[in-house]
């Protein structure tokens, strides 16, 4: 066979066999640069700046973990945990938005306002459009309050009762007298489910029923949560005015039965006085007698077993003798009209303040000429007590430093359950970051290399 003939027989076959390839399930793609000068520099430049604002939103969205902390303030705390929420659309960051639950009160629990001065129960809550907290409409069990601004607080009533025997023997130490000032006050608030209105009750006692006989001769400073003369002048002298009048009325109640009982006649037990806001005319300046109208009943002690009562219609018709201009003009007996009613108009203008009432109709502590009348008799009040000291402050208001009269929007004090963004550890956030990244930048460089086709 010819040189010829067979590489016609072989050439040929072996070029044949040479195009007969495997198929692989896998394959690969053939590129080629892109033929453009600018766009390597684009393709850096746009990777750099896809990367910052890839990290910097899943910094946002994956970076932090919601923790559950307590705070007494929680519009603060949503606003001081808001993770970029004033520059970041908030679908972004919906996850890890800070969040307090509302707080129930319910009925007869205790209470105090951001101003930290008295204690309150909760008697009453309803909706204004129920009817009212006598109507049984529209009433609930409890308060769901959130940091609410107290609104329209008014004092209803300041009743006061004066006992001698029917207490303890450390509080006979310091007074043979006592007196109990409850203020009932009604505040509304604002919130999500409209208005709610609700009562509350004040109780203050300057010598309470608990207290020691260790601190006889000193200032006792009960009731009051704290006192700062001040950044809180109005409370600081509505406490003075508080504790000096309930040791002085007490003082002279002690001296009404002791005068009567020397005489070997019947003398005052135990008493009541309802003061309210006079329904007959408008009195806004409370150095006015009329500013109150009075209730009262005294019980006087007959001995074996008799009493008679003291009452308005003892002296007269009934409603005249409600006045206290009346009783104070006629000196009706027991003659404490005037001191008991400093003692509730202090009672009156502290509940307010502390409520954060500044526009009530009159208040002695925000009026500094009213608040200079009422303890002009300091001096004299303070020399004519028994044991229990009163204060903090024993001289006229002027006569010694302290801030300037007013209040501020009080809101109930409470403890809320919230949820605030925590940043995750250095090493979580790197990896969950750093992972997010990667797959959104893959995302990009398969959008880069689909565009050219």
């Amino acid at each position: 066979m010819s040189a010829s003939a067979r590489f016609a027989r072989f050439g040929g076959g072996y070029g044949r066999m040479s195009t007969s390839q495997h198929a692989s399930s896998f394959s690969y793609s053939i590129t080629r640069p892109y033929p453009y000068r600018w766009f390597t520099p684009v393709v850096v430049v746009g990777f750099i700046v896809f990367t910052i604002l890839f990290s910097f939103l899943n910094l946002v969205t994956s970076g932090y973990t919601l923790v559950v902390q307590q705070s007494a303030d929680p519009n603060a705390t949503m606003a001081n945990n808001g993770v970029w929420s004033r520059h970041i659309p908030a679908f972004l960051t919906n996850k890890v938005q800070p969040s307090c639950q509302t707080v129930n009160v319910p009925l007869g629990s205790e209470l105090f306002t951001n101003q930290t001065a008295l204690t309150y129960t909760l008697t009453d809550v309803w909706q204004p459009s129920g009817g009212g907290a006598a109507a049984g409409n529209g009433v609930a069990p409890s308060l769901t309050y959130f940091n609410n601004i107290l609104e329209n607080c008014t004092v209803n009533s300041v009743e006061i009762d004066y006992a001698a025997m029917d207490r303890t023997a450390s509080q006979f130490a310091y007074s043979e007298w006592g007196a109990v000032v409850r203020t009932y006050a009604t505040c509304s608030i604002v919130g999500t489910n409209g208005t709610t209105n609700f009562n509350v009750t004040q109780e203050y006692d300057y010598v309470p029923s608990d207290v020691s006989a260790m601190t006889l001769y000193t200032f006792l400073g009960t009731n009051f949560l704290s006192r700062n003369k001040t950044s809180k002048s109005s409370l600081f002298w509505g406490e003075s005015l508080m504790s000096m009048y309930w040791a002085f009325s007490t003082y002279q109640m002690q001296n009404i039965r002791a005068n009567q009982t020397s005489n070997n006649q019947p003398a005052v037990r135990k008493g009541t006085m309802y003061f309210y806001p006079n329904t007959n005319k408008v009195v806004s300046n409370m150095t006015d007698p009329d500013f109150f109208q009075c209730d009262f009943r005294f019980i006087i002690d007959k001995s074996l077993g008799n009493y008679d009562i003291v009452y308005p219609g003892s002296y007269g018709e009934y409603k005249e003798h409600t006045q206290l201009s009346t009783l104070l003009s006629m000196q009706a007996y027991p003659n404490i009209w005037q001191d008991a009613d400093i003692l509730a108009k202090a009672a009156y203008s502290t509940v307010l303040a502390d409520l954060g009432q500044s526009s009530a109709r009159s208040n002695i502590l925000l009026d500094p000429d009213q608040l200079k009348y009422f303890t002009a008799n300091f001096s004299e009040a303070r020399h004519n007590i028994a044991n229990a000291y009163p204060g903090p402050a024993v001289r006229q208001y002027g006569t010694e430093q302290s801030g300037p009269l007013g209040t501020t929007p009080s809101t109930l004090s409470a403890s809320y359950l919230c949820q605030v963004p925590q940043r995750k550890s250095i090493g979580n956030l790197l990896i969950s970051v750093l992972v997010a990244d990667l797959v959104f930048l893959q995302v990009v460089c398969r959008l880069m290399t689909l565009s050219p086709t």
